[in-house]
């Protein structure tokens, strides 16, 4: 069984790449008018979609300026962005572990009893 040829494409959207073949690649690029869109972008695509009810290319175009946005703001990103909310997240639970002193084994073995 022969393999077929891949390549390297990078999503329109988001600039992230992927090995595809070259049929995958085809069949994505002629779904949103030439342009490859990785999975998780198709993803988002689809749910605007279903959210808005209009069509593909619309869709395509409201993702890309919502990506443009984020993009955009890096140094002031909307509070409801979920990297943004979980890098302070992760900032806090480092933060506070180095301020809490660590538990000695025995509160730790007098808990589990």
């Amino acid at each position: 069984m022969a393999s077929e040829a891949v390549k390297i494409a990078v999503c329109g959207c988001c600039g992230i790449w992927e090995e595809c073949t070259l049929d995958y690649i085809g069949w994505v690029e002629e779904k949103y008018g030439g342009v490859w869109v990785c999975g998780l972008c198709e993803e988002a695509i689809k749910d605007e979609q279903a959210r808005l009810g209009v069509e593909v290319g619309v869709a395509l175009r409201l993702h890309a300026m919502f990506r443009e946005t984020i993009s955009s703001n890096k140094d002031d990103p909307p509070s409801g962005c979920v990297a943004h909310s979980l890098i302070q997240l992760i900032k806090k639970i480092i933060s506070s572990s180095s301020t809490s002193p660590s538990p000695s084994p025995s509160s730790v073995n007098a808990s589990l009893s």
